[in-house]
């Protein structure tokens, strides 16, 4: 294969490191290379000049790692199924490797490495990026019916046994894309029958398993790899995700502290943080994005993330206060959005931060500086930006009587959700999208009239009708103690055990671990007692260690 046309990036921080692969690489035969000390060079890069093969090395000093790198320009399309990656790492540690091998690269050397060993993985990369592009044109185009017609044919004629892993696994791949869950589940079982080691057929079995509705199978398999080093932080997080979306956020927070702090991506940490929120637990969301922002600040691009998402838990904790009381926390606020990114001349940055000051404008009852923000440059124009920017503006928009602008950006937020990969940051951006939804109000209405519905049926002791309405009401405000209630109350004198996705007792310690007022605490105990009466069904012991934790709260 001849290398001379193959354009390659480098990105190492390390001076001699990389002018030593640079050397290696043009005594291969390459002629185009581009050296990058970070991902911050390289990204402004690529955008001009795309590139074929990268070499990316984890560790890149106060810039984010290689990873991360990777996971941004992908994000952003600007480098694709098309596009070689190697990862090259000094690192051994099951974190790392594990962090690494969860982005697919096509190979990783590990440091120190002979030169023999760095150009045998990079001639081994490139001919087998060669061999399957025309899978990866396929999938670039979004074709993945011709894809799979393309696998398939590649794998029977089986002419490059060395590479049948790999095609095997694009195969895999392309099923769950076509949401063919139960042939990727066959084709993942299949591989682990040979050999229960491979990682990535693991992830892929789970991930099938939970596309396909097999939730608590999925569950079990994420369980029994939190016993790993290798794997504890990718399945306590998949946990928690789950977790989420069941409501279930004492749980998901139970599985969010099982992964020590310094190993927090930065979605992690803004899952653990809306986690927190979900619970009305300002105060313990910033408690935490405190002390991971210090931990951080020889990390600029982290140092900043997590101040704004700092800024926004402030802007959170004054939204539930009285007008007369939010100064102190929009004050703060305010200097965090402000600190952040100082010196960057990203328009998209400056976009996310004018959104929230005009929140803040508004929680300070400044509707002048709200209106002048939103016509500064760019504002109308959301549709390279992320989502929590996106719902920002569904809320300012919201704030100040435009509802058909604010729908507008809700749109905009539900479609660029679709195409979300990470999946930390695809759970917090539903949790963003819903409180969109619920800021403009059109599912409150809706959620009410099944409420309503419910408390009809349970007054004419059809308990398990009102049950299914109350659920409904749950969840489309699973946030609202009062349907929450109701649904727990249903499926207790209902004598249910479970409803749909809803297990009472799960239920009931959720409510449990949320802020109660005196009125909801009496309730809340009222049906705890009944719990504790039916103890045949609800099994008395978990019923009364609840209660005996009621007490000490």
């Amino acid at each position: 294969m001849s290398f001379h046309k193959v354009k390659v990036a480098v990105v190492e921080d390390n001076g001699m490191a990389r002018a030593n692969i640079r050397n290696h690489l043009l005594g291969m035969g390459f002629s185009h290379i581009s050296c990058f000390s970070n991902g911050s060079e390289l990204k402004a890069n690529i955008k001009r000049n795309k590139i074929d093969l990268l070499l990316m090395d984890f560790h890149l000093g106060l810039y984010k790692n290689g990873v991360e790198v990777v996971q941004d320009l992908q994000k952003i399309k600007l480098i694709n199924e098309k596009t070689c990656v190697m990862f090259i790492t000094y690192d051994r540690l099951p974190l790392i490797i594990g962090q690494i091998v969860n982005i697919h690269p096509e190979a990783l050397v590990v440091k120190p490495y002979t030169i023999h060993n760095l150009q045998k993985s990079v001639k081994n990369c490139l001919n087998l990026h060669k061999f399957l592009l025309p899978i990866y044109e396929n999938l670039y185009d979004d074709n993945y019916s011709k894809a799979l017609k393309s696998v398939d044919s590649l794998i029977a004629a089986n002419e490059r046994p060395r590479f049948r892993s790999a095609m095997v696994k694009l195969k895999a791949q392309i099923l769950t894309k076509l949401s063919r869950f139960s042939e990727a589940r066959e084709l993942y079982s299949e591989i682990l029958e040979r050999s229960d080691k491979v990682l990535w057929a693991k992830w892929g079995l789970i991930q099938a398993l939970f596309l396909d509705g097999k939730v608590e199978q999925s569950e079990e398999l994420l369980t029994s790899l939190t016993d790993s080093q290798l794997t504890n932080g990718k399945a306590c997080e998949w946990l928690a995700r789950i977790n989420v979306e069941k409501n279930q956020y004492s749980k998901a927070e139970l599985y969010m502290g099982k992964i020590n702090e310094g190993e927090l991506s930065i979605p992690a940490c803004q899952l653990k943080s809306h986690i927190f929120q979900a619970q009305n637990r300002c105060e313990d969301a910033i408690k935490f994005l405190e002390k991971k922002r210090e931990s951080n600040r020889s990390n600029r691009e982290h140092f900043d993330e997590i101040s704004l998402e700092l800024a926004r838990c402030y802007i959170f904790e004054a939204e539930q206060k009285l007008a007369n009381e939010r100064h102190e926390s929009l004050k703060v606020a305010k200097y965090l959005i402000g600190a952040a990114g100082r010196k960057s001349l990203n328009p998209e940055l400056t976009i996310r931060k004018d959104y929230m000051h005009a929140i803040v404008a508004f929680l300070e009852g400044n509707e002048k500086k709200t209106h002048e923000v939103l016509t500064r440059k760019g504002m109308g124009d959301l549709r390279n930006s992320e989502i929590s920017t996106i719902t920002d503006a569904v809320m300012v928009w919201q704030n100040i009587g435009n509802t058909i602008k604010a729908k507008e950006f809700l749109e905009l937020g539900e479609e660029k959700l679709k195409h979300i990969e990470d999946e930390n940051e695809k759970t917090v951006s539903s949790m963003l999208i819903a409180k969109g939804a619920e800021s403009i109000g059109e599912r409150k209405p809706q959620a009410l009239e099944y409420n309503k519905n419910g408390l009809r049926k349970y007054a004419a002791k059809e308990f398990v009708e009102a049950t299914k309405q109350f659920y409904q009401a749950y969840i489309l405000f699973p946030r609202e103690l009062a349907f929450s209630l109701n649904l727990l109350q249903g499926l207790v004198d209902a004598e249910l055990l479970d409803f749909k996705k809803i297990k009472t007792l799960e239920l009931l310690k959720e409510i449990q671990s949320r802020q109660l007022s005196n009125v909801n605490k009496k309730r809340f105990s009222d049906i705890l007692n009944r719990v504790v009466k039916k103890n045949h069904i609800y099994h008395y012991d978990i019923a009364k260690e609840t209660a005996l934790n009621l007490t000490k709260t």
